[in-house]
């Protein structure tokens, strides 16, 4: 059933990035989407008991990365990698097609879904990645503002796609229920998330823009970390600059 899913098709094609760019070392990062609602046939399957609290997103599909599973492989097998299922009550989903179990970070993906359906939200992705520079970035920094001061005055279309810019969460044990918290938190006000020392959350209508997301601000922390390797302090654009910058496309 996941391989005539229109929706694996996304996850290959984010996967098949993520491992080239060394953002999903070995089994690292995951992703999950829900699934609309309409026409989902009844299903049988395996039930799976949850440690998280899954009232708000009880009758909903999502597809979800495996445990285990690694991105490279997924790009070229994924039945192997990925889990469908539907969540049933407060405590138990059903394993409809995959491989299961779910991904250690399934309580922060749940969490963000119920936020995104809390707000009416057009979002139904989230993708956790470890983008290098990002990672190196949150050695440095421990102010989120002073984090964002720096990091979006570095590329001039930063602010442009990631107008919220970045939350920063304080290094949490992963798949822990503090990081999921923190991290619904976090997404109550940005699109993405550091996780110090750790890696990104990202949140979007699609996983494509949810990529697009981090690859922004990725771009952006690699020009302020070449810099700093240069000896220097950079500046990066004014607040003229800025404000010239968001009045020309109308935010």
């Amino acid at each position: 059933m996941i391989a005539q899913l229109p929706e694996t098709r996304e996850f290959m094609r984010v996967a098949a990035v993520l491992a080239a760019r060394g953002w999903a070392e070995a089994s690292a990062g995951n992703l999950s989407l829900r699934l609309p609602r309409e026409n989902a046939p009844e299903a049988a399957g395996t039930e799976m008991e949850s440690a998280t609290d899954l009232t708000d997103l009880i009758g909903d599909r999502f597809l979800v990365t495996a445990s285990g599973s690694r991105m490279r492989d997924l790009a070229e097998a994924p039945a192997a990698c990925l889990c469908l299922v539907e969540v049933l009550d407060r405590r138990r989903l059903r394993l409809i097609d995959g491989a299961g179990p779910l991904t250690s970070e399934w309580p922060t993906h749940a969490g963000l879904h119920a936020l995104f359906k809390e707000r009416r939200s057009r979002e139904r992705a989230v993708l956790h990645c470890h983008p290098l520079n990002l990672i190196a970035l949150s050695h440095l920094f421990d102010s989120e503002r002073e984090m964002n001061d720096r990091l979006f005055r570095m590329h001039h279309e930063t602010r442009l796609f990631v107008p919220e810019m970045l939350g920063l969460i304080p290094y949490a044990v992963t798949g822990s229920g503090e990081l999921a918290k923190a991290s619904r938190e976090a997404l109550k006000k940005h699109r993405l998330a550091l996780w110090e020392k750790h890696g990104v959350i990202a949140g979007g209508e699609t996983l494509d823009q949810a990529l697009d997301r981090v690859e922004m601000v990725e771009k952006a922390a690699a020009v302020y970390l070449l810099l700093k390797g240069a000896g220097l302090e950079p500046a990066g654009l004014s607040d003229e600059q800025v404000a010239a910058t968001l009045r020309r496309v109308g935010k």
